[in-house]
Parts: structure tokens; C-alpha cells; sequence
């Protein structure tokens, strides 16, 4: 009986030696797939702030971005219409003084054709008899003189007409330097404001592009931590549990593996004391064991 006992511990020895050896290995795994998750998700957390950020610092320029564009094509289209309203008065305005100086030019030709004709012009009085008409009172000529107009006065119609023509004139130069001027100053404008455009559309798609790619990385990092997450949880139950089995048994195993291996001894010394008394009596005792 007392053999089957031995060999009763020795098996259970044995069992919990295997079960030792279950418990260190998975427990030694269990912790280091804990400490691996948990790196990850330490790592994934501080990924995800990163790009969150750089998400919210892109989503935040491309907004500026559209705004600094829509007011470029809206100035765009502004001066477009503004500048051919201008070009229709001014080619309006030129096109009036050019008609208004061709007539002030007709009627300074008639006139002047006129008053040098009429300047030549004589009344030849010398068959006329004299009535009463001599005694008229002074009509601003004398009789027999030929009518002449105002031509010859200082500053006359003529003179009147020469300075509207040279208003014309100047507002046909002056209309068209302005017209030469703002139609420079458009290209240059439209010019800067293409070029500004164009950088920030191309800015615009650079950003967009690199904005799809950051939430795609943040999407992905947030599946990696959902996965890694269950893993640290996993391993954390894992560890609970081998704790209940594998620790938490009132004893500890060195504790369990030397009091059982004191019983052993125990019982293979009781064993032999009573086979040496067995065998050679009461006075066999003292050496055999």
C-alpha cells in the first residue's frame, strides 16, 4: 500500500511537472502577445493622433484653398465683364468723336468755303437811282456792300468750330491711351491671377490626393487597432485564467514539489524500515534504514 502511494505521488509529480511546464509555456506566451498588442496599440494610437491631425491641418487648407480659388474665378469673371463693358464704351466714345469731328470738319469746310466766297462778293450801285432807302438807318453795312457773315470777327464761328474739333481729337487720344492702358493692365491682371490660380489648383489636388491617402492610413490603422485590441484583450484573459490554474492554487509549485518529494522520502523510509523488519526482525532495524 505504501509503495502504491509512492508511486501514486511520483505520477502526480510527474503530472504536475507537465502541467508546470503547460503553464510556464503558455503563460510566457500569453505575455508576450500581451506585451506585443500592447506595444501595437500604443504605437497604432499615437499613428492615429498623427494623422488625425494631419487630416484636420489638410482638411482645414483645402477649405482656404477653395475659398482664395472661388474668389479668383469670381475676380476673374468680374474684370472679364467689367473690362468688356469698358472696351464697348471706349471704342463707343471714339467712334462718336470720330463722327462728331468728321462733321464740325464738314461744317468748318462749308463755312469756310462760304465766307471766303462771300468776301469777294461786291454790289455794283451805280445804275441805281436814290429814293427814300437812302435815308435808312445804319444796318451794320454800307449799301452796296456784299453780306459777309461773322467770319471775319476775332474768335468767330470758324475759331468756335476748330477748338470743338480739337476736343474731339483729344478725347479720341485721350480714349485711346486709356483703352491701350486698361487693356494692359487686364492681361496683366488676368496673367498674375491665372498663375495664382493654377498653383493653387495644382496645390488643391496635391492636398486632396494627400488628404485620401492619410484618412485611407488612419482607416487602416483603426482596423489594425480594433485587431490588436481583441489580441491584448485576448491575452489578458488568458493570463487571468492561467492565473487561476497555474498560480493561484494556495501553494506554490516549489512549495508543493518539496513537500511531496518530503512525503516521498517519508514514505520510502517507512517502507524500509518495515521491510527490514520483515526480514531480519527488531534488531535489524537500526542499520537497515
Amino acid at each position: 500500500m505504501i509503495q502504491e502511494l509512492i508511486e501514486r505521488l511520483l505520477t502526480e509529480a510527474a503530472e504536475e511537472a507537465n502541467k508546470k511546464g503547460f503553464c510556464d509555456k503558455a503563460t510566457a506566451d500569453a505575455t508576450q502577445k500581451r506585451t506585443y498588442s500592447s506595444d501595437k496599440v500604443e504605437g497604432l494610437n499615437a499613428k492615429m493622433a498623427k494623422l488625425a491631425a494631419l487630416s484636420d491641418k489638410l482638411g482645414e487648407e483645402l477649405s482656404t484653398l477653395s475659398k482664395e480659388i472661388q474668389e479668383l474665378n469670381t475676380a476673374q469673371a468680374t474684370a472679364k465683364k467689367e473690362r468688356g463693358e469698358e472696351k464697348t464704351e471706349n471704342a463707343n466714345t471714339v467712334n462718336e468723336a470720330k463722327a462728331g469731328l468728321a462733321a464740325v470738319k464738314m461744317a468748318i469746310d462749308i463755312l469756310d468755303k462760304f465766307y471766303k466766297t462771300s468776301a469777294k462778293a461786291k454790289v455794283d450801285l451805280s445804275l441805281a437811282q436814290k429814293g427814300p432807302m437812302d435815308d435808312a438807318p445804319d444796318a451794320g453795312f454800307d449799301n452796296g456792300e456784299a453780306y459777309q457773315g461773322a467770319g471775319a470777327e476775332s474768335g468767330g464761328i470758324i475759331g468756335m468750330m476748330e477748338v470743338i474739333a480739337s476736343d474731339f481729337e483729344r478725347t479720341m487720344s485721350e480714349t485711346k491711351s486709356a483703352e491701350a492702358q486698361a487693356a494692359k493692365d487686364h492681361l496683366d491682371f488676368m496673367t498674375e491671377s491665372g498663375k495664382s490660380l493654377a498653383e493653387k489648383n495644382m496645390a488643391s489636388k496635391e492636398k486632396t490626393s494627400l488628404k485620401d491617402e492619410t484618412d485611407t492610413n488612419y482607416n487602416d490603422a483603426e482596423d489594425s487597432m480594433a485587431a490588436q485590441s481583441k489580441i491584448l484583450v485576448t491575452s489578458i484573459e488568458e493570463l487571468i485564467e492561467l492565473k487561476a490554474t497555474c498560480i493561484d492554487t494556495g501553494m506554490s509549485y516549489a512549495d508543493r514539489v518539496a513537500m511531496r518529494e518530503q512525503e516521498i522520502a517519508s514514505l520510502k523510509k517507512a517502507l524500509c524500515i518495515l521491510g527490514a523488519y520483515a526480514e531480519f526482525g527488531p534488531d535489524g532495524l537500526a542499520d537497515a534504514c
